[in-house]
């Protein structure tokens, strides 16, 4: 019995029957959520609009605050792709789809990926069993999956998973073409993870350098061209609803408090957000919001977040990532490029509970890293900051809910 726990507990080459105890341990626990569902996701709704043959959505009886008026119509300013993924479930059950259902299902493939991605890295068991509760329990993933009946969350879930099929498959089997379309259509989910093409190229280069022949550059066309053609299909969605290319619509939001003021002023994009959502990444503290003339009634956690370094303090192990220098640069730069598009965005992610949720876009392959560096630092250390992370969330979570 204990030899059989302690296989559980550290993923020692899990059979089916294996898995199926993870999967429904993981499901077991998210119940709540899926049974909390609430309201209609934007997606199912753009979802039910496509079924019926229209590009706008069906606006009556539905309050959605990022929903735009353009020509008399209504439209969803974000990317298809996750009301592509709900088209079998909306044509079946209509209006009536649980998103966080569909999310908890494309979780338990994140973790089985999740696994293989570590597998594949040869990380060690001990390192491996703390990591993987880690990603799920202790960064802005779980916020993001037990509020995935909202738009922005479900998206999240599902660039996630396309990510980390496509990094599976670049550490795997290396079908290029096939790397090309997740990326493509991790873009047509959440735009910034459009850059993890720099990161294909990069290993496919890395690991051809040795003979730059005719295979590698027919590789390297065949993930460029995947990744083309779905950024040709964007540029003609957009053109289709709004008759410019590179106008997805966001210009046209009507956004509200404090967002609003800061479009009117600076635009959706400028450097004067820069030290704001610096200080959002990196410094801001968990803060618990007071209100009452002793200032001693706790309100809610602070939903404009916390930082990567305060919320999921192991990702440091990053800095000391063993892997080749060349797929480091490649790695980074990638990171780095969608860090950019954040700090310069007009909002951090808010509202958000203990995490920077954008910094999803880019988690994954920053959790690689992560992996690969975790050995450079103390067990013990390690897991300290992973359970304090998990706690963490929990306290955030226990606060939150109790608030509303």
């Amino acid at each position: 019995m204990q030899q059989a726990l302690r296989r559980l507990i550290y993923f020692e080459n899990p059979t089916r029957y294996q898995w199926l105890i993870y999967f429904g341990f993981f499901a077991l626990l998210h119940v709540p959520a899926v049974l909390h569902h609430e309201g209609v996701n934007a997606y199912l709704l753009y979802a039910n609009s496509l079924l019926k043959g229209h590009i706008s959505l069906e606006a009556d009886n539905y309050d959605f605050l990022d929903m735009i008026f353009y020509n008399g119509k209504h439209y969803l300013p974000y990317p298809p792709f996750p009301s592509l993924v709900l088209l079998p479930f909306a044509a079946i059950f209509g209006p009536n789809v649980n998103t966080i259902f569909i999310a908890l299902i494309c979780s338990c493939a994140n973790l089985y990926l999740l696994y293989r991605i570590l597998q594949r890295l040869e990380i060690s068991k001990a390192i491996k069993s703390l990591l993987i509760p880690a990603f799920f329990f202790g960064t802005g993933y779980w916020y993001v999956l037990v509020t995935s009946h909202h738009v922005y969350q479900f998206a999240h879930i599902i660039a996630t998973t396309l990510v980390l099929l496509c990094i599976n498959e670049i550490l795997g089997k290396q079908r290029w073409w096939l790397v090309g379309i997740l990326i493509g259509c991790s873009f047509l989910t959440r735009q910034f993870t459009l850059f993890y093409g720099v990161f294909a190229l990069g290993y496919l280069y890395y690991i051809s350098k040795d003979n730059l022949d005719g295979t590698f550059y027919r590789k390297a066309i065949s993930l460029c061209g995947a990744i083309g053609v779905f950024v040709g299909l964007y540029l003609g969605y957009n053109y289709v609803r709004f008759g410019q290319p590179l106008n997805a619509g966001y210009n046209y939001i009507d956004y509200a408090g404090i967002l609003k003021d800061r479009v009117a002023t600076y635009g959706v994009f400028s450097p004067k957000y820069f030290w704001f959502n610096f200080y959002s990444l990196f410094f801001k503290g968990f803060t618990i919001v007071m209100s009452g003339a002793d200032q001693m009634r706790i309100v809610d956690v602070d939903l404009w977040g916390t930082s990567l370094t305060a919320a999921s303090p192991f990702l440091i192990a990053s800095v000391k990532a063993n892997w080749p220098k060349q797929l480091l640069w490649f790695a980074w730069i990638t990171i780095l490029i969608m860090l950019c598009g954040i700090l310069f965005y007009h909002n951090n992610g808010f509202s958000q509970v203990n995490c920077m949720r954008f910094t999803l876009d880019f988690l994954p392959l920053l959790f690689v890293l992560t992996a690969l560096g975790a050995d450079k630092i103390p067990l013990w250390l390690l897991r300290i900051m992973v359970v304090y992370a998990c706690i963490l969330n929990v306290a955030a979570f226990i606060i939150h809910y109790m608030a509303k």
